[in-house]
């Protein structure tokens, strides 16, 4: 009981601090985010997404797919616990208002349905549902990284979900997941941002608004980071270290400014303490 207590307390203390900020009019630091959370630039238009913030993460959804733009957390050495007998059931996300495209799950089938609105001109080229297999149902903030903490069971909100494919998350991105763990373990706080990468990015097409190219994810201590792309076609068996990639090429991909509140500069010098040597 003493153990939950103070979990309670330290995840609970974020979002006070959020609140009381938010209420004084004053700049909103969410603890989610190192030097800022990411901030959307080029063809993403802010006004078309919506922010969440609950205890464990921060996630940009975007108002045409229902799927997060981008979601950020932050891994701590207490927050990790085993994850493998904790329930994995989808469920909506209160905090996502009506404006944006609500996912629903459909046991019968195991799919999930998305009503995408569309006008008379718009008919000829987008379906008006799309369909999200249930092997592509994946979790971008990871449920181990959380297991010990009280609020694991956010990670079951559509707002965490993502067109994973089942090789991916189950093979190099869990395995990349695990080692940001031990990591956190290790040094005590690391910061990960994570998304998807669309190879026709500003089109609005149903299927590519829902269906990602590739998954981008950055792990970040003060000062050094590590950045993976990961092509949505990567085999399970193939590793992590394999995918690794730089900040300038995640943030052209994505119309996306990862750390814009930062002073100095973060280098590319994480690789080894997440067992990537060459």
């Amino acid at each position: 009981m003493t153990c939950i207590s103070k979990s309670f307390i330290r995840w609970a203390s974020l979002f006070s601090l959020l609140v009381a900020t938010i209420a004084n009019a004053q700049t909103v630091h969410i603890s989610h985010c190192m030097a800022g959370c990411p901030v959307a630039v080029g063809s993403i238009v802010a006004d078309e997404s919506e922010l969440i913030v609950r205890q464990l993460y921060v996630a940009s959804i975007n108002a045409g797919s229902g799927l997060a733009d981008w979601q950020a957390y932050r891994v701590l050495a207490d927050s990790v616990g085993v994850a493998s007998l904790l329930p994995r059931v989808w469920f909506e996300d209160s905090l996502v208002l009506g404006g944006v495209a609500q996912l629903e799950v459909i046991d019968s089938t195991s799919q999930i349905e998305q009503d995408v609105p569309i006008d008379a001109e718009e008919r000829s080229y987008q379906l008006g549902v799309i369909n999200l297999l249930s092997e592509d149902q994946g979790r971008l903030v990871p449920m181990s990284s959380f297991a010990g903490t009280p609020y694991w069971s956010e990670l079951n909100f559509l707002s965490n979900m993502a067109a994973l494919p089942f090789e991916l998350r189950a093979g190099s991105w869990s395995r990349l997941d695990q080692a940001i763990n031990a990591l956190a373990d290790k040094i005590g706080e690391v910061y990960v941002i994570s998304g998807p990468i669309y190879s026709g990015r500003g089109e609005e097409t149903s299927e590519s608004t829902v269906k990602p190219s590739a998954y981008f994810k950055v792990i970040s201590i003060p000062g050094s980071l590590s950045a993976f792309i990961f092509g949505s076609d990567v085999r399970q068996h193939i590793s992590f270290c394999d995918q690794l990639s730089t900040l300038d090429l995640i943030e052209d991909a994505t119309g996306l400014t990862l750390f814009p509140q930062r002073v100095n500069g973060i280098t590319d010098t994480l690789h080894e303490q997440l067992t990537c040597r060459f």
